[in-house]
């Protein structure tokens, strides 16, 4: 089939196929026709979602919205922050202090450090509703199997190859790579917000659900954009309506002759049509569309799950710290929860190309919240607390990071008894001491 005589080769192949199609099938023999209705098939059943989902509106409203950007921007900073606290757990709870999964959080890759890792991974999950991670493992040499390094690709960059029933997706594959093949399940693992479109097999993105208050954030901006491009406020003069609502042609035409003529310009000039005057563009009542913003604020934040002071920040210094810890509590711990479980599973479900032992498959990834000072509590509180509950002095020093006071300096283990006020009194305060004996009637 040369290239000067394809097209109509292709016509007498599908003429050909239609007279030797029999209920679905075609000859075993025959090749070329199953050759095409291969290529056919593939054609029609390998297709992405970016028109249908608007993948590429998504990465545009975060690349345009500074509101968007901002809240995403703020999440993927305190998870790629929390990143550096996460522990690898055995079936004991206890930490594993070395292992190659460790190694390969710490360095994911020659590009990105474990900052910029999670900071990728957080915005892709973010913006686009998943994210997806590629995993690739040493070929040869004493680590083989075992994972060399992990890599983000661009969630707009991403298709998804589909199949049939049993195997929905059969890989994914990146626009614009240089290698045609797509990738294989096994070598990535996709974490995503659940999706009631479950058959574009991508994740739910929360600007899909603030996607209006982005749209209102950017067009109130483009408004006013144009108001000061063509300097300022502007006005559109118009021939004056009659009582009955009407225009006279000859009117019309004689109110524009006039404004618009060129001799016109910068003069003063006396009308013999009455006109109408409308200003436009950056007016106090114009602008009123940009105070919707703080709503279109507030919702991306409810979308997000953070409280809107994160997004203005707070009035107070010594606020800062609750705001800090509301954003790691509210958004950062539950996505680095995500990644952390879609990791393991997907170690789990390729243990045997990974080489894990039973033992390490049993393993499971947890974030040390006790290592994050903003997640602790406020010492004041906690010297409080230990007041009211009549702590030990040993307790309070415990609290405090102290070593208790034992043996010789803990004389009948004073130390360990509750430090009670003088007057503490128990029991009825009318009644006899509960450590006499009452009569008895």
């Amino acid at each position: 089939m040369s290239i000067f005589t394809r097209g109509r080769d292709i016509k007498a192949m599908e003429a050909r196929i239609n007279d030797i199609e029999q209920k679905g099938y075609y000859t075993p023999d025959d090749n070329e026709a199953n050759e095409y209705l291969r290529r056919l098939l593939w054609g029609l059943t390998r297709t992405t979602e970016f028109r249908s989902f608007e993948r590429n509106d998504l990465y545009n409203a975060y690349r345009t919205c500074s509101a968007a950007f901002g809240i995403i921007d703020r999440i993927a900073k305190a998870v790629s922050e929390c990143a550096a606290y996460i522990e690898l757990l055995d079936e004991n709870d206890e930490p594993v202090e070395k292992h190659w999964i460790l190694d390969l959080l710490a360095h994911p890759n020659d590009r990105f450090s474990r900052r910029r890792f999670f900071y990728a991974w957080s915005t892709n999950y973010d913006v686009f509703g998943d994210a997806f991670t590629y995993c690739e493992r040493w070929e040869v040499g004493r680590n083989m199997g075992k994972a060399k390094g992990l890599y983000i690709p661009a969630g707009n960059r991403v298709s998804i190859d589909h199949g049939g029933v049993k195997f929905p997706i059969m890989g994914i594959g990146i626009t614009g790579s240089p290698n045609d093949k797509p990738i294989p399940n096994e070598a990535y693992f996709q974490s995503f917000v659940y999706n009631l479109d479950d058959d574009s097999f991508f994740g739910f993105s929360p600007l899909l659900a603030a996607a209006w208050d982005v749209a209102l954030l950017k067009k109130g901006k483009e408004r006013l954009n144009t108001a000061i491009d063509n300097g300022g406020v502007n006005a559109l003069i118009t021939p004056a309506r009659d009582k009955d609502g009407f225009v006279v042609p000859q009117a019309a035409h004689e109110v524009e002759k006039e404004v618009n003529s060129a001799k016109n310009a910068n003069k003063t000039k006396f009308l013999r049509q009455p006109i109408e005057v409308h200003e436009i563009g950056s007016k106090p009542v114009d602008l009123a569309i940009l105070d919707s913003g703080k709503e279109s604020v507030t919702a991306l934040c409810f979308v997000y799950g953070i409280p809107m002071d994160l997004y203005y920040g707070q009035s107070k210094y010594e606020n800062a710290k609750e705001a800090k810890k509301a954003l790691y509590e509210s958004a950062a711990l539950p996505r680095i929860r995500v990644f952390c479980e879609d990791f393991m599973d997907y170690l789990r479900r390729n243990a045997k190309a990974f080489r894990l032992s039973d033992k390490e498959q049993r393993y499971h990834l947890e974030v040390n919240t006790d290592m994050i000072d903003v997640l602790q509590d406020d010492p004041k509180d906690v010297l409080q607390n230990l007041n009211l509950m009549h702590a030990s002095l040993n307790e309070l020093r415990e609290a405090y990071g102290y070593d208790r006071l034992d043996g010789a300096e803990n004389p009948g283990g004073i130390y360990d008894k509750p430090m009670l006020p003088l007057g503490t009194m128990f029991g009825d305060e009318f009644g006899g001491d509960i450590n006499e004996k009452q009569p008895v009637e």
